[in-house]
């Protein structure tokens, strides 16, 4: 006779061998009303298809955290349906396609033949895309999600690249957590050319920006300004001290940004716009 025990253990088996990345399943209880079985046939998916767009940092491919010559990163295109990014030596490009009920498959993918060290994993990337046929959200807190295959079993797992947001024109209101006078600097952050430019208080100033594997990672490199000479120039030294210094950021609100050098240690804010 089974036990009560035996009945429990016997239920959570069952239930965890259903579980797969797909999160809308077909009901097969009793039938029920038609509005009641279309929410349970069709659920919203956890990620948007706009929260696709972007670029997303590969952290594991086929259960192994990845190792890369550079980072290993995958931009999808949402408008064009496109795919293209590193496997951390080679480059990689294709199509996607992305269904109702978290379906996500890649097609035409194609890399370059760089040969790479044996301890990088663009094997395991490649392999992880091809097998790929659904999606879910990997993380509450983080922009995060696991790809699987036909099975359910997680592939790969990627979190949002972030830096978009710095995106665009900012004026310096603070550094090290004091106001700048009324001539205040200004960037202008190029994220998809990698580029700094702006004005420091005095000159203009120009550099390139470096990324890293994690969502908020920034710093900027090769910064450099104009030598004109302004009776003030203490703004200007110690704002291009405080850009060196940097190494990530993140969001105050819609408008404003810290950038840190970690996050107890504030370095800049910036406000949109110019």
């Amino acid at each position: 006779m089974m036990t009560k025990y035996s009945f429990l253990l016997l239920s959570t088996l069952l239930l965890a061998s259903v579980t797969s990345c797909r999160t809308a399943q077909k009901s097969v209880d009793t039938p029920k009303p038609e509005a009641e079985a279309t929410a349970t046939v069709r659920q919203a998916p956890a990620i948007s298809r706009e929260e696709f767009d972007g670029t997303w940092i590969v952290k594991s491919a086929e259960r192994h955290e990845v190792v890369g010559d550079e980072p290993v990163e995958l931009t999808f295109d949402l408008t064009n349906g496109r795919l293209y990014g590193s496997d951390g030596c080679n480059v990689i490009n294709g199509t996607f396609t992305l269904g109702d009920e978290n379906e996500l498959q890649f097609g035409s993918l194609i890399s370059t033949s760089k040969v790479c060290r044996p301890e990088v994993t663009d094997r395991a990337v490649l392999n992880a895309l091809n097998h790929t046929r659904s999606y879910k959200r990997a993380d509450n807190h983080d922009l995060s999600i696991k790809l699987c295959n036909r099975r359910g079993r997680t592939v790969m797992t990627l979190v949002k690249r972030m830096t978009y947001l710095l995106n665009g024109p900012w004026k310096v209101t603070a550094i090290n957590g004091t106001p700048v006078p009324d001539e205040q600097p200004v960037l202008v952050i190029d994220i998809p050319e990698a580029k700094l430019s702006g004005f420091a208080g005095c000159n203009r100033l120009f550099g390139h920006i470096a990324l890293d594997d994690t969502p908020y990672g920034i710093t900027f490199t090769q910064v450099a300004a104009t030598r004109k000479m302004c009776p003030e120039m203490d703004t200007e030294q110690n704002f291009l001290s405080a850009l060196d210094q940097v190494t990530g950021f993140y969001p105050m609100d819609d408008t404003h940004v810290i950038l840190y050098q970690t996050p107890e240690t504030p370095l800049i804010t910036l406000e949109k716009g110019l």
